[in-house]
């Protein structure tokens, strides 16, 4: 949505940075989109923890009431920019950032632009982008979901077992759109990997303890190939009902370890221990499938997503295999519209966990910009059985799925309803009821 004034105002702020730069922009943009709720979650404790089992933050039965962000899409601020050079090239701009309208806290590790920041060149053979970017392969999951990846949409999952999946610092991407085709190809030095993956966050990121995949400064480039990554996606759109996608993506670890920071022995006396892998990650490869379907005659709509990732391990044969698959159904009745999806993500080895999910929704559009939305959502672990994590100083065991184990260990934010978790063979149970708007 054009913002006469705030554009008038955000292009005389911006001429300071460049003396006559913001005057010859074709356009500025303002846009956004604010959505917060009041939900219930509840986490049962899952299975007992038995001495020498994984325990950061999990066998904890809780019962909460939140005023919370981002349940059905998420919250986020941005200022777009395009000027017309003219004969087919195009300059333009992305600055985006999200927030959390219950304490209106900055996400992304304090980023005022952590979504998205990037400068791009369009010319009549393509665009060409360079900054922080979404990752290829998540562009293959968003062009079928029918929610708005957010906390209670079950397709956010769509493989991407870490955080590189989704957003990537240093990304270089070429865009090509050709009829009913849109893709992109990408490459970064470093999205955001230290050499040492673990569950610290915040002031707990250090060269000694590490950090989680994506965490603020981890995108530092080296002569090493650690967070190296390159991807690809594309999307066909057959007509206006049908549209089909498929997604890479490749980061390379380059013998990074992974590690544990918190209370991992269950033991007061060493509350911050930190543990070094017996393990060296070497690289994760993933692709998935998607494909959405919107019947011409009443607009429900049917979708369905499928991927498949590796991590393989340096100095071993043993990689660690995980599969996900989810389908949905979206049906429009007048001003409301009702909603449906299931989700099961998997170790196909390992701990042969898996995470099991059910969502339904029901909307009532107040108008084009503003709704109110309901979720009731479950997600169910199965714990499978206790696998070694490889860990130096004697054996770590872990349970669980994808959704417990990737989070612990640092290679994913916690996935679970904005944060609410999952215990290992527990489930996790989320209603609430909010509004959201888009401007």
């Amino acid at each position: 949505m054009q913002k006469t004034a705030l554009t008038t105002a955000a292009a005389l702020a911006l001429a300071t940075f460049g003396a006559g730069t913001a005057f010859a922009q074709s356009s500025l943009t303002l846009y956004g989109n604010a959505d917060i709720s009041v939900d219930h979650v509840k986490k049962t404790a899952g299975v007992p923890l038995g001495v020498g089992l994984l325990t950061v933050g999990q066998g904890v039965k809780s019962s909460t009431t939140r005023v919370s962000p981002s349940g059905s899409s998420q919250t986020s601020f941005g200022l777009k920019g395009e000027e017309n050079l003219g004969d087919g090239f195009k300059a333009s701009f992305v600055l985006e950032g999200q927030l959390s309208h219950d304490t209106g806290a900055l996400s992304q590790d304090g980023r005022i632009f952590g979504r998205q920041s990037y400068v791009g060149l369009t010319t009549p053979f393509g665009e060409v982008r360079l900054g922080r970017q979404y990752a290829p392969i998540f562009y293959s999951t968003a062009f079928v979901t029918g929610e708005r990846f957010g906390a209670t949409d079950l397709f956010i999952e769509g493989g991407a077992t870490n955080n590189l999946m989704v957003r990537q610092d240093n990304q270089i991407s070429y865009w090509l759109k050709a009829g009913g085709f849109t893709g992109s190809v990408a490459y970064s030095p470093n999205a955001g990997s230290l050499n040492l993956v673990s569950a610290a966050r915040g002031g707990q990121v250090s060269g000694a303890n590490g950090g989680i995949l994506g965490a603020i400064g981890a995108g530092a480039e080296s002569d090493s190939k650690v967070g190296r990554s390159i991807g690809f996606f594309g999307n066909y759109a057959f007509d206006s009902a049908l549209n089909a996608t498929l997604g890479y993506h490749r980061n390379d670890f380059d013998g990074a370890g992974y590690g544990l920071y918190g209370d991992i022995d269950n033991n007061p006396a060493t509350p911050s221990a930190t543990v070094a892998s017996g393990w060296a990650l070497d690289k994760y490869q993933a692709y998935n499938l998607g494909v959405k379907y919107v019947f011409p005659s009443n607009g429900i709509m049917l979708d369905a997503a499928f991927a498949q990732g590796r991590y393989d391990l340096q100095g071993t044969d043993d990689n660690l295999k995980v599969q996900f698959i989810a389908a949905g159904i979206r049906v429009p009745v007048d001003q409301w519209t009702f909603s449906g999806q299931v989700s099961q993500i998997k170790f196909k080895n390992f701990t042969k966990g898996k995470d099991t999910g059910l969502m339904l929704g029901a909307e009532y559009a107040l108008s084009k910009r503003t709704t109110l939305y309901a979720r009731a959502v479950q997600i169910r672990d199965d714990e499978g059985t206790a696998a070694d994590a490889g860990f130096v100083g004697g054996a770590v065991l872990v349970q669980g799925g994808p959704d417990v184990v990737a989070t612990a260990l640092g290679l994913r934010e916690t996935p679970v309803f904005a944060g609410a978790g999952l215990n290992p063979g527990g489930k996790s149970t989320y209603i609430g009821a909010g509004i959201r708007h888009s401007f």
